[in-house]
């Protein structure tokens, strides 16, 4: 899977790169990946089951709209955790623990607000927006699974960001900063049997780095 995402970015890259108007990069993110439950069981207490170490790979698109204003996306390989802890309510049995990988590729929607220069080549950006998430797969730790079946094939979040970018050159930038995602939706498109349904939502921390050309 990983040989077609990186054929689909170089592809995008090769596409749009005679266009002046754009600023092609590639961004790098260490996330810190969680999740959120909706559920109103009786018979089982559900916690989210700890925050993992995932990344997000792949070129973004920055394009001028005026000075300071641009319209930010990309193609980005995301990976996220999804951790489930379930106990029964009248405290018999064990604890049961489920955890799953699933993989994206999310194109980002939104709008980068850069400020003046605060020092020489270096700016402040603000960045804010929604992602579409398409899911490419899903894999569990677990040999059996007691509570989801399948997740859902779409996702979108909120993106908020900022950072600072530093200009080496005419052409050459580099950036980093920090990127909050919020799950908008619910992932998980099938479950057992329960009393409630289920509904869990991504959420994800970022350290963004980068370089611009």
């Amino acid at each position: 899977m990983s040989k077609y995402v990186l054929i689909t970015c170089l592809s995008l890259v090769s596409i749009i790169s005679a266009n002046a108007q754009f600023k092609l990069g590639i961004q790098f993110s260490p996330t810190l990946s969680t999740n959120r439950i909706e559920a109103n069981s009786d018979s089982l207490n559900l916690d989210t089951d700890g925050t993992g170490l995932r990344m997000a790979l792949g070129p973004i698109i920055d394009y001028q709209i005026k000075d300071n204003y641009y319209f930010s996306s990309g193609l980005l390989f995301v990976s996220k955790r999804v951790g489930v802890e379930a106990t029964r309510v009248d405290g018999s049995g064990l604890p049961n623990r489920e955890t799953y990988s699933l993989q994206y590729l999310q194109v980002p929607i939104s709008l980068k607000l850069f400020t003046n220069e605060v020092s020489i080549d270096k700016k402040f950006y603000f960045q804010m927006g929604t992602t579409m998430e398409f899911a490419i797969d899903e894999k569990s730790k677990e040999d059996e699974n007691f509570l989801i079946e399948d997740f859902a094939l779409f996702d979108a979040s909120l993106l908020l960001a900022f950072g600072l970018e530093y200009r080496l050159g005419v052409n050459t930038t580099l950036f980093g900063g920090f990127s909050y995602h919020r799950g908008l939706f619910n992932v998980v498109s099938d479950q057992v049997a329960l009393d409630t349904d289920l509904k869990f939502k991504n959420d994800y921390l970022g350290l963004d780095m980068g370089i611009k050309f």
